[in-house]
């Protein structure tokens, strides 16, 4: 969170940590001269779409309120449970926390109709950044920030979650962490958790933590890459063993990858995926469904792991539409381990140049290749949003897209939270292929504050 991703927005002015706060208006993203960071400010079916480019034959599930807090929580993440498909965690920035946000996660023993809080950092601490995995065994384990890089983990078959703090390891300030756990049984890391992250203590260096079993012997890789300063350093896995890690580099315009072959100790030549036309250079962008925080066009990855095009690297984010000032959500794919990638494939297919951002893909068993997104698609002033799916049936060369949510959300209302959509939100596949999804939600009638809302689809 670190290049002022204002993560939390806390009070009404940028502290020395560089969080920036609810008083702040972001227009332009100019004021935002601090450390370039993503810490928080503190303080039914679905229909489809009338289009000529509908996914066919999907069966929808409910919208659930998963929160139901009186206060605002953003960014989501989402994991299944591989042992048993019906348990599924969520996870969430709980911006109503007594220290203005705390890491928090939720649990459902019945695929998602129900849910339980399960985990909450304690009342002292401001930790954010929370993120879900599990791995084969049925292990759970959240990776999050409180100025410091913290994981916790619950093994199968307990209760008790236990927190470790990577400190010093992961640096001064590590920002925007994302956990996963390498479950490829040909994968000679099989059971290896791994965190990406960059350390904006220092110049937002991109690194990635690994540990064989994520309980023990957590160590850093070497630096991934030198030159500018990254955000949103994403990690995945592929069934041989390879770790890629994925960033936005937002001075230089563009997203790079690389990849290592001893289990994230180290990482080769760094490749790009692609040149922003979009201006990132302001670190966070305005656009009008997300005006206050900004937005932020870092890289989401995944393998196909056994599927049709087993081994291939798919990599999606958002980008200005080449004809207009909008965004669209967009994927490529490599072959050659992040070496050369693919065109661009426009993943919204609607026409009348609404905002897509935040996507998260995930890719089935099968090979199935979904990416879901924030869409505005539904209002002409391009401020109320809804959660899309899209889904490619050919390898992620074209895309058909559904309506996940049944009612929008307006972040740019009076009173909205600061953090609005916060800078990501979640999705999961599981080993039946259905995909799950979490995402901030402000609906009205139906939410209490910005709470987190969690669904499904199963082709």
């Amino acid at each position: 969170m670190k290049k002022v991703s204002a993560r939390l927005l806390k009070t009404a002015t940028v502290t020395a940590a560089g969080v920036l706060f609810v008083g702040a208006a972001l227009s332009g993203l100019s004021a935002q001269t601090r450390s370039f960071n993503t810490v928080p400010a503190k303080n039914a079916t679905a229909t489809v779409e009338v289009q000529d480019n509908i996914v066919p034959a999907l069966t929808l599930g409910s919208n659930v309120n998963v929160t139901n807090e009186l206060g605002a929580q953003s960014e989501t993440s989402i994991a299944v449970n591989p042992t048993n498909l019906s348990d599924v965690l969520t996870s969430v920035n709980d911006l109503h926390a007594s220290s203005g946000a705390a890491a928090s996660v939720y649990e459902s023993l019945d695929g998602g109709k129900t849910w339980t809080n399960t985990y909450i950092t304690p009342s002292s601490n401001f930790c954010y950044d929370t993120w879900l995995a599990f791995n084969a065994n049925g292990d759970a384990f959240v990776s999050y920030e409180c100025f410091d890089q913290r994981i916790a983990y619950r093994k199968a078959g307990t209760t008790n979650w236990v927190e470790t703090i990577l400190k010093p390891l992961a640096g001064s300030s590590p920002d925007r962490d994302m956990v996963h756990v390498d479950t490829s049984p040909t994968s000679p890391f099989f059971g290896s958790v791994y965190i990406g992250y960059d350390d904006n203590g220092n110049n937002n260096a991109p690194y990635v933590l690994y540990s064989r079993d994520g309980f023990t012997n957590w160590q850093r890789s070497a630096k991934v890459a030198s030159g500018n300063p990254t955000i949103g350093v994403n990690v995945t896995t592929g069934p041989d063993g390879t770790v890629y890690a994925s960033w936005e580099d937002y001075s230089g315009k563009k997203i790079w990858s690389a990849k290592s072959t001893d289990g994230g100790a180290t990482f080769g030549t760094a490749n790009i995926v692609t040149n922003f036309r979009i201006n990132t250079t302001t670190f966070f962008i305005s656009i009008p469904p997300q005006n206050t925080r900004g937005v932020l066009p870092f890289p989401m990855t995944a393998v196909d792991q056994t599927g049709t095009h087993a081994g291939r690297l798919y990599a999606a984010y958002f980008d200005k539409d080449p004809a207009g000032n909008n965004t669209n959500t967009y994927v490529r794919y490599s072959d050659d381990g992040g070496t050369t990638w693919s065109a661009e494939a426009k993943v919204d297919n609607d026409t009348n140049h609404a905002y897509h951002f935040h996507p998260q893909i995930s890719v089935s068993p099968s090979g199935k290749v979904g990416v879901s997104f924030y869409d505005t698609r539904r209002d002409s002033t391009s401020k109320k949003t809804d959660r899309y799916f899209g889904l490619s049936l050919d390898g992620g060369v074209t895309f058909k897209n559904i309506r996940i949510t049944t009612a929008q959300s307006n972040e740019t209302v009076a009173g909205a939270d600061a953090n609005q959509y916060g800078d990501y939100a979640g999705a999961w596949v599981d080993s039946a292929g259905a995909f799950r999804f979490s995402w901030t939600d402000s609906r009205m009638p139906g939410a209490v504050k910005e709470d987190m809302f969690a669904g499904s689809i199963t082709p």
